[in-house]
């Protein structure tokens, strides 16, 4: 992808967590930070200035409810497509059960999809030494 080159200054314990994670997830440190000035600037205006207000005070409770609702609803978002795109490609594989309707598809479909997440939730715990927080279940 060709885009312009920017510089920047972040604290020093920001960046090992930023490199933590874009090793752990095979990224660059250059599409790790795309991504999330991508993701920032997809926001509405007001949510952006919501997100600054809250990251720059020293509530943690603000900010955790902040992030937990954020990673809820991207969770969520991809839970949704992923489904829907199991379901097609099991039909168009041909491997649907002629019982099976197709919520029941997207029942099983979603199910695995969490069944899996859960078995490397323990995994993905820690990055860059620090313990993240438990996520609430509902």
């Amino acid at each position: 992808m060709s885009g312009k080159n920017v510089s920047g200054v972040v604290p020093a314990d920001l960046f090992d967590v930023a490199q933590s994670i874009a090793d752990y997830e095979g990224a660059t440190m250059s599409s790790l930070v795309s991504s999330a000035l991508a993701f920032y600037l997809s926001l509405p205006a007001a949510a952006r200035r919501s997100a600054r207000y809250v990251m720059s005070s020293k509530d943690e409770a603000a900010r955790g409810l902040l992030l937990e609702g954020c990673a809820r609803a991207a969770a969520q978002a991809a839970d949704i497509r992923l489904s829907g795109q199991l379901a097609a490609n099991g039909k168009a594989l041909g491997l649907h059960e002629p019982s099976l309707t197709d919520e029941a598809i997207e029942t099983l479909a979603v199910a695995a999809v969490r069944e899996a997440r859960n078995a490397t939730r323990l995994a993905q715990s820690t990055i860059g030494g620090r313990k993240r927080p438990a996520r609430a279940r509902t």
